[in-house]
């Protein structure tokens, strides 16, 4: 066991290094990992550590739904895949050990984490938005898609829906963390105008499900916030109320490629979702909704022609299970020239539960089950409960559109703010008394 300072303040700047990164690249997160996990193997807190995981059953089901993973290559025909999936995942198996259950993370230690993911956001915002500018000078005029959606967020990994998903969480931090070291004093006034910057930014990332829980989920409750623990006056709470009913009038009222986004809704005929030759339909008849709906559609298929309800198909047979479905109903997904391949090509069901139940069967899903809801009840016992109920919701609503555990942009951030959450709660609770509200 080494007990030494430059180990705990490594471990500290592992954790903020990650949050920063994890916006920006999946390669450098995943080397944050590795560091973090060696950190925790040179401490050699292992009696503690497994002490921990013993006594901390949130943590259990993450364990059983890798395990789940692993017993599936046994009945996955293509190994291959399996096994890249295994890899993929194995965050899932890490941060429950080092971060949930390895590892004490201080309060300072979690507002600087706060901190450094609010300033990634701000910094990634500014490039891509510099980038958008570029592109347009490239162009010779000023070409509006640029600066929305995934043109956007063109310079990174993460796709737009998943930029924006980290965006709500940092808007949720700056509006609802109890900020005692940085936003602070005279900086006070820069938590309002990265504030600002980053609810416009979150705008242009157009992703409909999160603009729609912003409005009707985070504004109210912090309006609530403020009405019951804040000294605000009543006319700066109009003035503040007012300006985000203009901002929304704004948004839905003049004409706008975010509106556009919601118009589109309801502009493509659904019943293209459930065609069952799409050999003469071209990708641009699909929108979000009537894509999802076939998957789905095409993934209850599988389930019921292949007898999967039980065990599902294994985590490396879905791919090519949904690559034949595609094919069998007319789209070209197996050309031999990539640029003449169908963009449907190995996608995922982009829902979460569904995926889980077509790669693991039943168990598996309420397995997951365990892993995503048990959050709801324990949320309101930390200091912290306001930024987790923003998380823990917008997390559960975005699975049900994107299989979020398919993607490293999903798995890492997952993984990591949900041990976050379990690390605090299990450091800082009051045995028999679970209902008191615990603060540092």
């Amino acid at each position: 066991m080494i007990k030494a300072q430059w180990l705990d303040n490594a471990i500290q700047f592992l954790l903020c290094a990650l949050v920063f990164l994890l916006p920006f690249s999946f390669n450098l997160t995943a080397y944050c990992i590795i560091g973090l996990t060696l950190c925790w193997l040179l401490q050699g807190n292992f009696k503690e550590t497994f002490t921990n995981i013993r006594n901390r059953k949130a943590l259990w089901p993450w364990f059983i739904f890798y395990i789940l993973h692993v017993i599936s290559y046994t009945y996955s025909q293509n190994k291959d895949q399996s096994l890249f999936d295994l890899q993929a995942k194995l965050s899932l198996l890490i941060m429950p050990v080092v971060i949930g259950a390895g590892i004490s993370i201080s309060r300072k230690t979690i507002e600087r984490i706060f901190f450094y993911f609010t300033c990634a956001i701000t910094i990634l915002g500014v490039a891509c938005i510099a980038y958008a500018v570029y592109r347009c000078t490239q162009e010779g005029y000023i070409y509006w898609p640029f600066f929305f959606y995934h043109r956007l967020t063109e310079p990174v990994d993460p796709t737009a829906v998943y930029i924006a998903l980290y965006t709500l969480l940092s808007i949720a931090s700056l509006l609802f963390f109890l900020w005692e070291d940085k936003y602070t004093g005279k900086f006070k006034k820069y938590k309002h105008i990265v504030l600002v910057f980053q609810v416009i930014f979150f705008v242009l990332l157009s992703s409909r499900l999160l603009i729609v829980l912003l409005i009707v989920l985070m504004l109210p409750f912090y309006l609530r916030k403020l009405l019951y623990h804040s000294n605000i006056s009543i006319p700066n709470m109009l003035a503040f109320s007012g300006t985000l009913v203009t901002i929304i009038l704004i948004l839905f009222l003049t004409d706008n490629p975010v509106r556009k986004r919601f118009n589109d809704i309801f502009e493509k005929k659904i019943d293209v979702a459930w065609k069952q030759d799409y050999s003469h339909t071209a990708q641009k008849e699909f929108n979000n909704i009537t894509l999802r709906l076939m998957l789905w559609r095409f993934g209850i298929d599988n389930m019921n022609e292949h007898h999967l309800w039980l065990t599902g198909a294994g985590n490396g047979d879905v791919v090519d299970l949904q690559n034949n479905q595609l094919a069998t109903h007319g789209i070209d997904v197996y050309n031999t020239d990539p640029e003449k391949r169908s963009e449907f090509y190995n996608i995922n069901l982009h829902n979460m539960w569904l995926q889980t139940l077509l790669m693991l069967g039943v168990f598996g899903v309420l397995v997951f089950c365990f892993i995503t809801f048990p959050p709801l009840f324990y949320f309101r016992l930390i200091e912290y409960r306001h930024l987790f109920f923003i998380y823990h919701i917008s997390i559960l609503f975005f699975m049900f559109q994107e299989a979020s555990f398919q993607t490293q942009s999903g798995i890492v951030y997952y993984s990591f703010f949900t041990m976050l959450f379990w690390n605090i709660y299990y450091t800082n609770r009051k045995p028999k008394d679970k209902l008191v509200t615990v603060t540092y």
